[in-house]
């Protein structure tokens, strides 16, 4: 099978550029190709370059950084709410050529696509006799809710879709409403963890017990949050670390700057999957209080090495996981504050969201603290949401159209 990939942008840093690259990799047994948004000198080793077909911004149609389907990017990019209609029009004409070029070189049996938002739609648009696919991350979701003005005018002939993916369940009800997709023509899929990146190694022996978050350095992914939590609640705990990684712009850095003096908080730059994998398995306890996620699979990346999580209640990994590992004692669930615009935090349920958040801080540090270790019966449980298990449903689901 001849399969082409399409993702409006970069196929690494975030969950659904991982993802994406996931994919490919899990259906390396058949011929593929891939179009993807890209900036500078960035390069990409999964697929050779001669079945790449990336589109480079800013280039000589758009004078504007790459889009991103989260408005805080782990880079610099354009906002989609914020682009007028002729940035719009200039971003479907370069992706445009770029989709025909990759059907006419490649001539793909099927092609598969990342969220249900303009570049979907324009696939739909530019595509016949091709069965399409698209996964749905959440973001997509997001974006449909806060801007139903785009959503109305450039996401579009969705029915020309063979199927989609969810993450979730709920999700599925979601896709329904808003993008009028029969639910017959929706699986949930959930999320994937890389195993040859993502596995346990024996702890080294240390004095500290360290904590880590990953990701963006943003308000919505509530590192904030922990670091004003954590700040609060070292002093008892000498022993523990709060290693903070992502990119910090001006804003984030000027958010954290009060807690640059506590010696047991510590800031890293972006690292790739396999440097962050590896800092994983030197660490103790994952934490990710963000106020929204599609299914938080970096959670479950943090499980296959062996560390304990904190993370906010989120259905889809809930869901994903199973009581095995809900009720392991190795997870800890923290209830969100009342959100507005999906992401962000009624004020007033602040205080009462960081006690909830510091309680679950001391339960896994008291744990990491006895180090007992994660059982068999996890381990495997774990091992359920790893790529080859999702790719072989994928793999059945468009073989079978």
């Amino acid at each position: 099978m001849r399969i082409l990939h399409v993702q409006a942008q970069l196929p690494s840093k975030t969950g659904s550029g991982v993802y994406f690259s996931n994919v490919i990799k899990g259906l390396d047994n058949h011929q593929q190709a891939c179009i993807y948004g890209r900036f500078g000198d960035f390069k990409y080793d999964v697929l050779p370059e001669n079945k790449q077909f990336p589109v480079s911004f800013p280039n000589e149609i758009c004078d504007f950084p790459l889009p991103g389907m989260s408005d805080v990017m782990p880079y610099k990019s354009t906002v989609y709410g914020e682009m007028t209609p002729e940035m719009i029009a200039e971003w479907q004409d370069v992706f445009r050529k770029k989709i025909h070029q990759a059907i006419d070189a490649f001539k793909p049996d099927v092609i598969l696509t990342h969220h249900l938002w303009f570049l979907t739609s324009l696939v739909c648009q530019e595509t016949k006799n091709i069965p399409i696919y698209a996964f749905c991350h959440g973001t997509d979701i997001r974006q449909a809710n806060q801007h139903p003005d785009l959503l109305k005018k450039y996401v579009t002939n969705m029915n020309r879709l063979t199927h989609v993916f969810a993450l979730s369940h709920p999700e599925t009800t979601q896709i329904e409403d808003i993008y009028h997709i029969p639910a017959e023509k929706i699986t949930t899929i959930g999320g994937g963890f890389d195993s040859d990146i993502f596995y346990p190694a024996p702890k080294p022996k240390k004095d500290t017990v360290d904590l880590v978050f990953a990701g963006k350095m943003s308000d919505a992914k509530g590192v904030f949050a922990l670091a004003k939590v954590f700040d609060r609640i070292s002093s008892e705990y000498p022993k523990a670390v709060l290693n903070l990684i992502g990119n910090a712009d001006e804003y984030a850095q000027e958010k954290l700057k009060p807690y640059q003096k506590n010696p047991q908080i510590k800031f890293y730059g972006f690292q790739e999957q396999k440097k962050l994998a590896d800092v994983f398995r030197k660490s103790d306890v994952f934490v990710l209080p963000s106020y929204y996620e599609g299914i938080g699979l970096i959670s479950i990346e943090a499980l296959a090495c062996d560390l304990r999580v904190v993370t906010t209640t989120i259905p889809a990994l809930q869901a994903q996981l199973g009581d095995t590992v809900n009720k392991s004692g190795y997870i800890s669930y923290v209830d969100l504050p009342r959100l507005v615009n999906q992401d962000e935090p009624v004020k007033e349920d602040l205080p009462a969201f960081y006690d909830r958040l510091e309680a679950a801080l001391r339960e896994q540090i008291a744990g990491a603290l006895e180090k007992p270790q994660f059982t068999e019966s996890v381990k495997e449980s774990v091992l359920t949401n790893s790529w080859p298990h999702l790719i072989k449903r994928i793999e059945e689901i468009i073989s079978g159209h």
